[in-house]
């Protein structure tokens, strides 16, 4: 359970400067890609994590869940999508703060309309974003671009014992 929201919150931004390392390493060229007509390009993934920033705030803020999109509008280049992703970063810190500690023992609506904890969803909110970031990481690698090491060392560079 999470039982200080300023701890949370600082555990939520080291999450989103690991994301943004990924953004650094992706190329204009790529954002477009996708590996199936039917799946998020690279440029949606991106903008799908900063709209989702809002989406699970909105639950805290007014009690309801709104996703609004992932279309270009929110990004045509790398650097506006990353223009996008930390201007929600900065609204969903701002406005966990300002919600602070009390909110934490309240209950919300799931998107399937079951009551559960606000720390519950707030757990989902690294969760998403991590499993979307492995996504760019196997996006980056089938397009011959080694992703960055989140931890700085890749797995055949730790000593073995």
């Amino acid at each position: 359970m999470i039982h200080d929201m300023r701890e949370y919150v600082n555990y939520l931004d080291g999450i989103h400067k690991r994301t943004m390392n990924y953004v650094r390493s992706i190329p204009n060229e790529l954002l477009d890609w996708k590996p199936a007509e039917d799946k998020f390009s690279t440029g949606d993934l991106l903008r799908h994590i900063a709209s989702a920033r809002l989406m699970f705030l909105g639950i805290f803020e007014h009690g309801s869940w709104t996703y609004t999109g992932h279309d270009r509008s929110k990004g045509a280049t790398i650097d506006d999508i990353s223009d996008y992703l930390e201007a929600c970063q900065i609204k969903l810190t701002e406005g966990l703060l300002k919600i602070g500690n009390d909110a934490l023992s309240k209950k919300v609506l799931t998107l399937h309309g079951h009551e559960v904890s606000v720390w519950r969803i707030l757990m989902a909110i690294p969760e998403h974003e991590i499993h979307h970031r492995g996504q760019i990481s196997t996006y980056l690698q089938m397009n011959k671009i080694d992703p960055p090491q989140i931890f700085g060392l890749k797995i055949e560079q730790v000593e073995k014992s």
